[in-house]
């Protein structure tokens, strides 16, 4: 926990504004926002705008040494801020290598041979870690409005695919440049959209994105909170010049109360908000959203005028007992019609905004007929113009820890003008009537238009839609709504000076996650999936990410998850989709699941070890147990140790043994067991006794049928007398002649090949050569013919 309670931060925003001249203020949090890049991740496995697999080849030393990539798979990149700065504007992303091989090459005299072999899986790939220049994101909401991550806007790549950090960053050189060159589909996340809307007053006209650390603790390597951050969206509103950017003093937005879950700060313009609350309701008492807008020269609108709608009182019926000369007391009726009150170019409502309030003015006449009768006597009617008057003031204040728009002011100054009857009873008497509408006029229509009655009638109308205490809170979830769609939840609003709005991230696919999200599990096993929150009776149903053959197990309507099979699986794992979808809604969210061939892995599977070096060597395992590591069936006094690494970010160092000059080489096998399980993997190293002799070169190969010719070289001439041979005993077999055969079935990548020439004069002679299996992946690799 940072400290940054919602308290703390209302009283830093009640300072002063925090807005800094822009329109909106977005903060997302990055737990929550690298949710949706996993989302938009295993979306895309089924539009075909992933990353497909990778390969190239990245040269370390020119003409002398490269490294390989061949089909890596890379997984959901993951969004971290240890770096992140206000100006600078970077955030570290990372993308872990889930599947692939990998080869070490060197050149020698009749071309490139493999040093070392990687098989990659889940458990323990490298690593490709990249700087995103946020600051270069184009964010015209003219366009789509994504809020997005875009690899190609990157720096300071680097691929943890080799030991020295000039390798890595070569590696991540590699990975730019293929960033560069893919369409955008492959290479855009969104986070969210920003909608251009439409109300005028809100309409977005573009963004700029920055990063912003959750304090001292993000920074530590060594805290628990490394990594924690969040992505700044800085939004400028059409008419708005927009605004200038944090420093380093600026708080950082999301809180963290105990027990809640804020992922998600927006910060509002008090002003605007003000403007649109006020507006919203004219809009609505009016019937008429046609205003037209008056500007100062920062963009904030000063006045609003509305020139169509109508305000409508309806029919209205009084009763009154009067005393009349020579008559008497009467019982008089009255009733007015329908009241239509018009806006309009000469009646305007006019909406004057200033720094702290709002003031609606307006003026109007409706014309009505008003009919009266008296007891036993049919009445008359007059024709009445009834005018008013309106003035109020609201002002954006806290009310009971709210933010509310009160009415400060509020004046009605009506009026009245009738016309003599228009129509007569059964009493043809003027002198009657006359007197009549003079008694009428004074102790009825003139206490109903300047009495009690008719005000506080208006006055209710009025302030039916403007309330003397509105809450902003539906006016804030309008503007969410409009600008962000379902992408951002919540209803805590607060206005200590800007507008404070608190939620949380919800991806506009899915109001629920599944949990767990990216469960690694092995072959034939199972697992409970659940949605978070709970959704009854949600549908579940499993998929293959990508189309092709082969089960992706079963899920059933409870949600328990059951893997396929070994025999099921292609290469040494697969990945499938769990969707929940809710019913009704049809909301739905997704979970990557990785199917294992083994709990344990180890690379690389191979690799050369020169007299007096090391060769690093590294394993994962499922369930992170404890690992065991030795040299198995060792020679003594030739083969070496095994010992946990000293470089940053090791595991554990080959160190080669007593050099034995009567061999040329040693092969050491090197056991790991998951002393949990007791399942084991075992590696090989090839440790030179002394440079070999013999050069082997390939002649012809038809990899079709796994078919290799090989010839065996000596100070540049071709032996015909080699003795050729498989010293872990296959894959395949070779013959005397050199005609290496590769299985059609094998699971193996890789096969050492020895030659030796036993020269009676001369002594023995021998060479090497590791061919990457299956051969079909690799022709260009090793020179081969397609």
């Amino acid at each position: 926990m940072s400290g940054n309670s919602l308290a703390s931060l209302l009283a830093w925003m009640k300072d002063n504004t925090r807005m800094l001249g822009w329109g909106l203020v977005v903060a997302l949090e990055r737990r929550k926002t690298n949710l949706i890049v996993l989302q938009e991740y295993i979306k895309r496995f089924s539009e075909n705008s992933y990353l497909p697999p990778i390969r190239g080849e990245v040269e370390i030393v020119a003409g002398r040494r490269m490294e390989v990539i061949h089909d890596y798979v890379m997984n959901v990149p993951v969004l971290s801020f240890e770096n992140a700065n206000l100006n600078d504007s970077k955030a570290m992303l990372t993308m872990t290598v889930a599947g692939g091989s990998q080869l070490t090459m060197e050149r020698d005299s009749v071309g490139w041979k493999v040093y070392k072999v990687d098989d990659i899986d889940p458990l323990q790939g490298p690593k490709l870690h990249l700087n995103l220049l946020l600051n270069e994101v184009p964010g015209n909401v003219d366009g789509d409005g994504r809020v997005k991550l875009d690899l190609s806007k990157s720096d300071g790549f680097f691929l943890t695919f080799a030991e020295s950090e000039h390798e890595q960053r070569l590696g991540g050189e590699f990975f730019k440049d293929l960033f560069n060159q893919l369409p955008d589909e492959k290479r855009v996340y969104a986070l969210g959209k920003i909608e251009r809307g439409t109300n005028d007053l809100i309409r977005p006209q573009s963004f700029e994105l920055r990063t912003q650390a959750n304090g001292m603790a993000a920074r530590d390597p060594h805290s628990a909170e490394y990594g924690d951050g969040a992505v700044l969206a800085f939004i400028r509103m059409e008419k708005r010049l927009g605004g200038d950017f944090p420093g380093e003093g600026y708080r950082y937005l999301i809180p963290d109360d105990q027990g809640k879950d804020y992922s998600a700060t927006v910060l509002f313009d008090r002003e605007r908000v003000q403007t649109m609350t006020v507006l919203n309701a004219v809009q609505e008492m009016f019937g008429s959203s046609e205003f037209s807008y008056e500007f100062s020269q920062a963009g904030n609108v000063t006045r609003a005028t509305l020139s169509v709608g109508k305000l409508v009182l309806p029919k209205i019926e009084e009763k009154e007992v009067i005393e009349v000369p020579v008559h008497g007391l009467l019982e008089f009726g009255m009733t007015v019609d329908e009241l239509t009150f018009l806006v309009s170019t000469e009646n305007p409502v006019v909406v004057d905004i200033e720094a702290r309030k709002a003031v609606v003015s307006w003026s109007s006449t409706a014309t009505g007929r008003i009919m009266f009768i008296t007891g036993g006597r049919e009445g008359g009617s007059f024709i009445g113009d009834f005018g008013m008057g309106v003035v109020a003031e609201y002002e954006l204040v806290e009310h009971e820890n709210e933010a509310v728009l009160r009415r400060t002011a509020f004046e009605l100054t009506p009026d009245f003008a009738y016309r003599y009857p228009e129509e007569k009873g059964d009493d043809t008497d003027p002198d009657f009537w006359r007197a009549i509408a003079l008694i009428l006029f004074h102790g009825l229509i003139m206490p109903f238009v300047y009495g009690l009655r008719a005000p506080e009638l208006i006055k209710y109308y009025f302030s039916e839609q403007l309330n003397a205490v509105s809450p902003l809170g539906q006016t804030i979830q309008n503007i969410i709504k409009l600008n962000f769609g379902q992408a951002i939840q919540g209803d805590e609003v607060y206005a200590p000076h800007d507008i404070g709005f608190f939620g949380r991230i919800n991806p506009a696919q899915t109001s629920f996650v599944i949990n767990p999200m990216q469960p690694l599990m092995k072959q034939g096993g199972s697992q409970q999936f659940a949605t978070v929150p709970v959704v009854a009776g949600v549908q579940w149903k499993v998929e293959n990410l990508v189309d092709g053959p082969g089960s992706p197990g079963t899920i059933s309507a409870s949600g328990l998850y059951q893997a396929p099979p070994a025999s099921a699986i292609k290469g040494r794992f697969t990945r499938v989709r769990v969707t929940a979808t809710a019913p009704g809604s049809g909301y739905h969210s997704s979970a990557l699941v990785t199917v294992l061939l083994n709990e344990l892995s180890v690379n690389p599977l191979i690799q050369i070890c020169d007299v007096g070096t090391t060769a690093e060597f590294a394993a994962g395992s499922l369930g992170g147990d404890r690992l065991q590591w030795s040299i198995k069936n060792p020679v003594p006094g030739e083969s070496g140790e095994i010992r946990p690494s000293v470089k940053p970010g090791g595991d554990h160092t080959y160190h080669h043994g007593p050099v034995n000059l009567n061999k040329t080489y040693l092969l050491d096998e090197i056991e790991v067991k998951n002393t949990r399980t007791n399942e084991t993997r075992s590696v090989h190293v090839l440790a030179l006794q002394k440079l070999p002799a013999l050069t082997i070169n390939i002649v012809s190969a038809d990899i079709a049928q796994g078919k290799v010719q090989l010839e065996a070289i000596l100070n540049g001439k071709t032996l015909g007398d080699a003795v050729w041979s498989l010293p872990q005993g296959g894959p395949g077999s070779i013959s005397q002649t050199g005609l290496y055969q590769a299985p059609q079935t094998a699971t193996e990548r890789y096969v050492v090949i020895f030659a030796l020439l036993d020269d009676v004069l001369y002594g023995k002679f021998e060479g090497h050569l590791i061919l990457p299996l299956p051969l079909v992946e690799f022709p260009q690799v090793l020179g081969l013919p397609g």
